[in-house]
């Protein structure tokens, strides 16, 4: 009776030790990271963000400063456009301009921008939007 559970305990563990698990952790992980990464790479608008704010100069210039954080955690971002608005009283819009922030933006990371543009007459109010990027690399 002692040979038959000495025997029974035996193979069970060595059927423990066969694990169905063929596949190295590292292999898969690596294979999910491709995949997040080309997400990434092919929605940019949706992981860089935009702020910033403006002002008028002394030269009747619209100077516009803002930042462009990159929410990704894997993807790079190059030749950022960014749309800027210029709106009424009313909020129609009286002219738009697109400007390009050619630094190359790390996940994780800002850049700062600066555009001196010739303010429209009836300006109240600036919008900025990002309306495309590139990939890095």
């Amino acid at each position: 009776m002692k040979r038959i559970l000495i025997y029974s305990l035996a193979a069970l563990s060595f059927a423990a030790c066969n694990s169905a698990n063929t596949e190295r952790p590292s292999e898969k992980y690596e294979a999910g990271k491709k995949s997040l990464e080309e997400t990434e790479r092919e929605n940019p608008l949706q992981f860089l963000r935009v702020t910033g704010d403006n002002h008028v100069n002394l030269l009747n210039q619209e100077v516009i400063e803002g930042e462009i954080n990159n929410k990704a955690t894997l993807a790079s971002f190059k030749d950022v456009e960014v749309k800027i608005t210029f709106k009424d009283q009313s909020g129609s819009t009286i002219e738009k301009a697109i400007k390009t922030v050619n630094d190359i933006i790390k996940p994780g990371s800002t850049v700062s921008f600066k555009f001196k543009m010739k303010k429209p007459k009836g300006t109240s109010s600036v919008a900025i939007d990002i309306v495309s990027a590139m990939p890095d690399k």
